[in-house]
């Protein structure tokens, strides 16, 4: 079973079903708030909460017409984001077979048979593909045109920027990328005007591990200039280019971007620097950042690929409410240390982190997504519980989201964990005493408690109105002066408006 933090294991362990009975009284004692507003500590993109789909729902084509659901459309367009395509190993190759394809925009539903036919197969591939990863034992998988397409439209329909993982492993006799098969991607992305941005490799630092091939530092930088080269020579000399997308950045891995060539920050054309599933208490030390800002000091870090559990999550927990504590406080630290793009693994398909289940049903850590990005806007604050009491009550503190049409220049949301067994109340500085609050409050729905694979906002359970309908995220106001009750194991979003804070206009 993947780790989890011990802090997480040990409040869920004892405790069981969250229920009322179970629970002390509520404290009344009040938790004062710092907050430090008078300038953004980072900007982060528009796209800091996006999100991956991973490559094996393409082990078999048949399972990429899932993208053409309606409803899965309707919930990816919910956290209008990037959206990257990448396997553990990227071990994929391209080929010009091409089946005949509608415009998945137009084409309507899945027909019900072939999608409940689909549905009962999906349950074997799954088993599959987990028995292939415990194993170590994996197969190469060809893409066809028609992959490609469905996956761009699935992207394109949904308002989604698609960045696509080419595959690194394809090597010559010397250990020299093999760009031959990229290049025919390329070409045919171009002919379609796709507009795709791109990376390289998955994990480079575990290909000996996993594939028997070994890859340094100045190898992988040079393989990065080389794409460029391909890029330039292409409709695609504008495009974003990734990377390198390293796992675990420590010891070798932090070598391996060390040891890049001097010349390859400027000629391999990065725009940022991919990190994925970060150890936290190094992250605190900052040493991955630290190492980007030596090595390439103009480019930005992205967290590549992460969840609230790694190698396909949890079973029985990572896609629960109780995996929302460890995905809230990551994407709360990672704003707060500058990261400028956090991609959760993964939307749709095998493993147990998904944000959206097999029966395309949203799952507690989606409507927190959904949460985060409705209200969570781009420039980062500075706030602290007083007292030293941030270990088990976490605040984080942005300016608010002002797409949404009820907030404006100058409002402050703040969104908070209670890892406590009692109700605490969380009281503003002084000068925000008299603002009215709205809050949006997130408890586990139904008898499984912290298990509960649904959530309610508010006291209202969260499900879609229909295939092509989100529910409306409700708040709920605060009287000016009020504190901020968060219930016991909860976490939750408070936007103070007419805040008129200078950092955020």
């Amino acid at each position: 079973m993947p780790q989890l933090p011990l802090q997480l294991l040990l409040l869920l362990a004892p405790l069981g079903p969250l229920s009322p009975r179970a629970l002390p009284r509520a404290s009344r004692a009040l938790d004062g708030l710092r907050f430090l507003t008078t300038q953004p500590l980072h900007l982060l993109s528009p796209a800091f909460l996006s999100f991956t789909i991973d490559a094996n729902l393409a082990t078999d084509p048949r399972f990429l017409t899932f993208l053409g659901s309606p409803k899965l459309r309707t919930l990816a367009r919910g956290l209008l984001c990037c959206l990257g395509f990448q396997s553990s190993l990227c071990a994929n190759r391209f080929s010009n077979w091409s089946l005949p394809l509608a415009d998945i925009c137009k084409s309507g539903s899945i027909p019900p048979h072939v999608h409940k036919k689909l549905e009962l197969e999906w349950l074997f591939q799954e088993q599959w593909l987990l028995r292939e990863q415990y194993q170590k034992n994996f197969k190469n998988t060809t893409y066809s045109r028609s992959s490609v397409d469905m996956l761009y439209t699935f992207a394109n329909c949904s308002g989604l920027d698609l960045i696509f993982g080419l595959n690194a492993l394809l090597r010559t006799a010397d250990l020299q990328w093999n760009s031959s098969n990229a290049q025919l991607l390329l070409d045919y992305c171009s002919s379609k005007n796709y507009n795709i941005s791109w990376e390289l490799g998955n994990e480079p630092n575990s290909f000996q591990k996993k594939a028997g091939i070994f890859i340094d530092g100045l190898q992988l930088g040079e393989d990065f200039i080389e794409l460029h080269k391909l890029l330039r020579k292409s409709t695609y000399k504008h495009a974003k280019l990734y990377g390198p997308d390293v796992g675990q950045p420590r010891g070798k891995t932090v070598k391996m971007l060390k040891s890049d060539p001097p010349t390859s920050a400027s000629q391999s054309g990065l725009d940022a620097v991919n990190v994925q599933r970060c150890d936290w208490s190094a992250c605190s030390r900052l040493s991955c950042c630290q190492v980007v800002q030596e090595t390439r000091p103009s480019k930005k870090v992205w967290l590549g690929e992460t969840s609230s559990a790694y190698g396909g999550g949890a079973p029985l927990l990572s896609n629960t409410f109780a995996a929302g504590f460890m995905w809230l406080d990551k994407l709360g630290l990672s704003a707060r240390m500058g990261i400028e793009v956090v991609m959760r693994q993964v939307f749709f398909g095998a493993g147990n982190y998904h944000l959206v289940d097999e029966n395309f049903e949203p799952l507690p850590d989606y409507w927190l997504s959904l949460l985060f990005k409705k209200l969570v806007g781009t420039r980062v604050l500075m706030a602290s519980v007083k007292g030293g009491a941030g270990r088990k009550l976490r605040v984080y503190l942005h300016c608010t989201n002002i797409n949404q049409r009820q907030y404006k220049e100058g409002d402050l949301t703040l969104y908070a964990i209670n890892l406590h067994n009692v109700t605490k109340h969380l009281q503003l500085p002084y000068y925000l005493f008299n603002k009215q609050v709205d809050k949006y409050v997130v408890k586990p729905s139904g008898p499984d408690g912290l298990l509960s694979k649904s959530v309610q906002l508010n006291g209202q359970t969260l499900r879609m109105v229909d295939d092509q309908t989100l529910p409306t995220l409700t708040e709920k106001s605060l009287r000016p002066g009020s504190s901020l009750g968060l219930p016991a194991f909860s976490y939750g979003f408070f936007v103070i408006r007419n805040a008129k804070v200078a950092a955020c206009t």
